[in-house]
């Protein structure tokens, strides 16, 4: 898409203006450059004089929108122009004010089609809970932490083995309480972020890591309070993420245990051997997992009118081939936790149940 294609727009223009991270400016011509490289949201600009494309380049948030306009001389009213485009765009945003913690938000903005301060704003005002013993629990909360949420609770239980490196402990954490080392992690990748037990509020979302099914007892808390929470554990080197669960609206842990039994008896007894199992999980597959993890808890944070993936559904990242699979999970008739039923529900939620069923859990 051209500039020459988007209209005027009416748009409050940033005080101090900065392109947004992640985008690069790159020359197609002398007059013409290019903003990003994704046709999705990249842009083409034309007929710019020399004055306008190195001002372009030098938006760095650090000068005021007046001294960057008076920068390019005559060039003022097509400057002015350009800017207002590209603010509309998303493309050129307000600089993060010196005393704004840092947040790493990169083009999110883009893709959830928000405004990027108030996304900032949103993540460094959550709260997230990791509740985890495991490899993905440090590994998740470190991305947690440096992707701008402003506030971890973290749970854990035993202490640091040689098993646990690689996610985010180092030697020097071996021995120490788990629960207080993932805090230590925290506080290196990002020193503004709390770790302290919030009792005031309940978390904007619960992460249940690591364990291949989580207890019972905690999961019917999380429901009891409609907390929401996401199951992230790795499996036999697949790691799975989700569903989802928003009580009440989307599918719930013990719809898929019903859709499960539905398609094997036995899996109520199987599925009892497995609570709180934490299995010894591959590097490669833990970060894909945690990093996948993240990227939906972010999805929750930027609202948007398009459900985030895991919503009645798992996502089974499987690194060794290179495969990302969506696996539908809808309610379950039988449930009862008040998440909607489909119309037609049984047999292609029995049919994906039965799918694979020894290999994710």
């Amino acid at each position: 898409m051209t500039l020459s294609s988007v209209p005027p727009p009416d748009v409050l223009l940033p005080a101090y203006p900065t392109l947004l991270p992640g985008i690069h400016v790159l020359e197609r011509d002398d007059n013409e450059i290019q903003f990003g490289l994704d046709r999705r949201y990249g842009i083409i600009a034309n007929g710019l004089p020399p004055a306008i494309v190195d001002s372009v380049r030098r938006l760095d948030g650090r000068r005021l929108l007046e001294d960057v306009l008076l920068a390019v001389g005559e060039h003022r009213d097509q400057f002015h122009l350009l800017l207002k485009q590209l603010t509309a765009l998303g493309l050129v945003t307000e600089a993060a004010k010196k005393n704004v913690k840092r947040v790493e938000t990169g083009v999110w903005s883009l893709r959830a089609r928000h405004y990027q301060p108030a996304l900032t704003d949103r993540r460094w005002q959550s709260l997230i809970a990791v509740h985890g013993s495991g490899r993905i629990a440090v590994a998740v909360a470190a991305l947690l932490a440096t992707s701008g949420v402003g506030h971890l609770d973290i749970r854990a239980s035993g202490t640091v083995t040689e098993a646990d490196l690689g996610s985010g402990f180092t030697p020097a954490e071996l021995g120490q309480p788990r629960q207080r080392a993932i805090r230590n992690v925290v506080a290196r990748v990002a020193p503004d972020v709390t770790t302290a037990r919030n009792q005031r509020r309940l978390p904007d979302l619960v992460l249940l890591t690591d364990t291949l099914v989580p207890p019972p007892e905690e999961v019917a808390e999380l429901v009891d309070s409609a907390t929401t929470h996401l199951p992230v554990r790795v499996c036999e080197g697949t790691g799975i993420v989700g569903p989802l669960v928003v009580p009440g609206r989307s599918a719930c842990l013990r719809c898929c245990d019903l859709h499960r039994t539905d398609a094997d008896l036995s899996w109520p007894r199987i599925a009892t051997q497995l609570v709180g199992r934490i299995p010894r999980a591959d590097l490669g597959a833990v970060h894909a997992c945690a990093s996948l993890a993240v990227a939906q808890a972010m999805r929750l944070l930027s609202p948007s009118e398009t459900r985030p993936p895991a919503w009645n559904a798992t996502l089974e990242i499987d690194s060794f081939d290179g495969n990302l699979h969506r696996r539908i999970w809808e309610p379950h008739p039988d449930c009862g936790c008040g998440a909607p039923v489909p119309v037609e529900d049984a047999p292609e939620a029995a049919e994906a149940a039965s799918e694979e069923a020894l290999q994710e859990t």
